[in-house]
């Protein structure tokens, strides 16, 4: 029997048995371990053997795969959780999905459906045929109407790119990409749109993004945005609905609708609504006429009924589940936005034979994209012939499960874990250094770490704010401080905690679209994001607020080209101003540490010079500031120099650290040992600046040395930070280095049974 590579640790986390829950994850190997990404195959618990299809992400010095992403399906029992294993192990070659191209047109067919994409002008489908019969009308199309009533067509542009992203026997991504066009040839924003197939899958899972590239400094507007699909399920069509709340007892229940109905996500309902529930109240999925469920509103008993406040608060009677269902002429759909109420305003309506996808309705308002931004809208279609409407529903119970309660949102059904230990030995993301989760040992500092049982969630809903944290008067947003997505995936590999990972990937693709700036004529703003916009892209780029790590450990998790893309872009933006602006960019050690951090991420990533050149450009910065006595100086304030401050923030000195640990560099070790031996003992006493006070300059000089005094010094500030009320500064992620030494040391327990660890 084959020996594991590493084991996956799954959780069916429904109620009910999934046939082929399709997987597809990043995972991390050892240096050495992998030399291709080839003839790998899942062995399931009963020993049974399942085809992987694999990707080799990124690759450690030695040529081996670091990250490897896999594409497989997993039988699940209802609540099941269990394992399978990574095996090495050849599976008979599959040619269950099969592309076959012409000059004109591009097919891909799988068990379960054939569809034909044109190369000459855009539809959803040219064609797309089950069992024979063709699901599709003609004339589907993606329409933009600007505020004077101008439309614009992705099936008038005037060139579309068609091309394949992934091939594989498990999973094969076609994208289309083209400009909206109005019928005088003006163009107005990209599109894209990506369409997933996989061999069991019974639709097809579309991504749809827009990006502004367009001129106009604060960007576009627009009244309506849609994709609409005349389908061939006649003129006269049945619809099902899934009604959250019926009768007295307020259980849900199918509805069946002969007329045209529309599923909506927008504002709350009313103001006692979001002053209890502030931004959870938002989105919740409604229908839009009550009548369309043919309610006797006279039974109810006047608290459940429609207007009254509180009932309203969560939809009431109007509060529906996120998918539709259509059954006609011998056929049907089933059609649902993902994250539909995290993304509002959004809807979903059929009228007759034609579906249409409001990405954003028209009675939402204004639709305001500024310059350089994007936003991907994902949907699921699957056409079959006649099937129930349990049939239908249990699709998309397959695919995401509705949350329960008031606070809950939708959610994939199966999680996805890797032993922590496990991740320790491959030693990537600096996790076989950070302190290992033992809570119930240590259960003071993970409170004071703010990671005591900790779940990952949503802290601001709606189409531009998923993914970010915006105050509640706009005013200020949080942005991805801190790197926030990094420690997230941190946090999910840490603790084996799965909400930490679907949280990240959020923050990770609104970091990637929504803040990202893909156009702009300013070369210090293209291709970066902003800080603290809540409007996300309508404020000042700097280099210390760009970060790089976070998005690549994200496209290692997930295998999304969109984030790595957008790495490499907010890499490149840091070279140019460490280039063109080193006024800005040697600032302080926050301005240049953050850019050199990511440096040597990319290098380690692309394995190119250029990153590393980067960071000896800081280093030499480094040195040309430092005083005899080993302190780095700063004029203060910024373009005044009325005072001299030394040191500043920290992160400057961490990423030289780890340039040194990377080149070895003799030079870069002298330096460190000398500016280390200033700053790396603490005292109990006023904090000081974020990064300044998280002990890791203690145990960085500690590494450097191996003297155990740069360890043993500081455990009285240790106390100090235990015995103060609230958690570590800013969190503690970078804490991590320090309290995993004293783990290894068998010390770190003796600092848990410390008074005031309130977080």
């Amino acid at each position: 029997m084959s020996q594991a590579l590493l084991t996956i640790n799954y959780k069916n986390t429904s109620n009910r048995a999934i046939a082929e829950y399709p997987v597809t994850q990043g995972v991390p190997l050892p240096e050495s371990v992998l030399r291709k990404a080839a003839d790998l195959a899942v062995r399931l618990p009963d020993g049974s053997l399942r085809t992987v299809q694999a990707k080799a992400l990124e690759t450690w010095f030695d040529g081996s795969v670091k990250w490897l992403l896999l594409d497989f399906t997993l039988p699940v029992a209802a609540n099941e959780d269990g394992s399978v294993e990574l095996v090495q192990a050849a599976t008979p070659a599959a040619d269950a999905m099969r592309i076959e191209e012409t000059a004109e047109t591009l097919t891909v067919t799988t068990p379960r459906l054939r569809a034909t994409f044109s190369k000459k002008e855009f539809s959803l489908f040219a064609s797309y045929i089950v069992d024979g019969k063709e699901m599709m009308a003609p004339g589907s199309d993606i329409v933009l109407e600007d505020l004077e009533g101008k439309r614009y067509y992705a099936s008038l542009a005037g060139a579309l790119d068609v091309r394949i992203i992934e091939q594989g026997s498990q999973r094969i991504v076609v994208q289309v990409g083209g400009r909206h066009t109005a019928e005088d040839d003006a163009e107005m924003l990209d599109f894209r749109v990506r369409y997933t197939f996989r061999p069991q899958e019974p639709g097809v899972g579309i991504a749809y993004k827009f990006t502004n590239r367009e001129a106009p400094e604060t960007g576009v507007k627009f009244t309506t945005t849609k994709i609409f699909i005349p389908t061939a399920l006649g003129k006269r069509t049945t619809k099902y609905v899934r009604q959250s709340n019926h009768g007295k007892s307020w259980n849900s229940r199918i509805v069946e609708v002969k007329e045209n109905v529309e599923l909506i996500a927008g504002k709350a309902l009313n103001a006692e609504a979001v002053a209890r529930y502030g931004a959870f109240a938002e989105g919740k999925i409604l229908i839009r006429s009550l009548a369309s469920l043919r309610e006797n509103v006279g039974e109810y008993p006047y608290y459940l009924r429609p207007g009254n406040k509180r009932t309203d608060m969560s939809g009431g009677l109007r509060s529906m589940y996120p998918h539709l269902m259509v059954s006609g002429a011998g056929a049907s759909l089933a059609a649902w936005f993902y994250d539909m109420e995290i993304n509002y305003p959004k809807a979903v309506r059929c009228d007759r034979n034609t579906v249409t996808f409001d990405i954003w309705p028209a009675q939402a308002g204004e639709l305001h994209v500024r310059r350089g931004q994007s936003k991907e809208h994902e949907i699921y279609l699957s056409f079959g012939g006649e099937r129930t409407p349990e049939e239908m529903e249990g699709i998309y119970f397959d695919h995401e499960i509705v949350g329960y309660g008031v606070l809950g949102s939708a959610y994939k059904p199966v999680e996805i874990t890797l032993d922590p230990e496990y991740i320790r030995g491959c030693k990537v993301l600096q996790l076989d250094r950070w302190l290992r989760y033992d809570l119930e040992q240590y259960t003071d500092v993970e409170v004071k770490l703010g990671s005591a049982n900790a779940k990952g969630g949503i802290s601001s809903k709606g189409m531009w704010d998923a993914g970010d944290h915006i105050s509640a008067d706009r005013s200020w947003a949080h942005n991805n401080e801190d790197d926030a997505i990094l420690n997230g995936i941190r946090e999910y590999f840490r603790r084996a905690e799965p909400t930490m990972l679907t949280a990240s990937v959020l923050k990770a693709k609104h970091n990637a679209h929504v803040d990202f700036i893909a156009y702009d004529p300013d070369p210090l703003r293209q291709g970066t994001m902003p800080a603290h916009c809540p409007e996300h892209t309508d404020g000042a780029t700097y280099p210390s607020h760009m970060w790089a790590d976070g998005l690549l450990a994200a496209y290692c998790v997930t295998g999304e080209p969109d984030l790595l893309e957008a790495a490499l872009s907010v890499g490149e933006n840091m070279l140019r101003w460490q280039q063109t602006n080193p006024e800005i960019f040697y600032a302080d050690s926050r301005e240049c540490g953050w850019p050199a951090l990511a440096f040597l991420r990319l290098h380690e990533y692309t394995k190119e010079q250029k990153w590393l050149d980067g960071v000896q450009q800081v280093f030499e910065f480094y040195q040309s500031r430092m005083s005899d006595d080993g302190v780095i100086y700063y004029e203060l304030p910024h373009g005044v120099g009325t005072y001299v401050g030394g040191y500043g923030e920290f992160i400057g000195w961490r990423a030289l650290f780890f340039y040194y640990e990377r080149t070895g560099k003799q030079e870069v070790k002298d330096f460190l040992a000398r500016s280390l031996d200033k700053v790396y003992l603490h005292k109990p006493g006023p904090l000081g600046g974020w990064a300044c006070n998280d002990l890791f300059p203690a145990w960085a000089a500690y590494a450097l040395t191996g003297d155990d005094k740069y360890i043993e010094d500081n455990y009285q500030f240790l106390r100090f930070l235990m015995q103060r009320e609230g958690g570590f500064p800013w969190g503690g992620n970078d804490m991590h280095f320090y309290l995993g030494e004293l783990d290894r040391r068998g010390k770190l327990a003796e600092f848990c049974t410390m008074a005031g660890v309130k977080a």
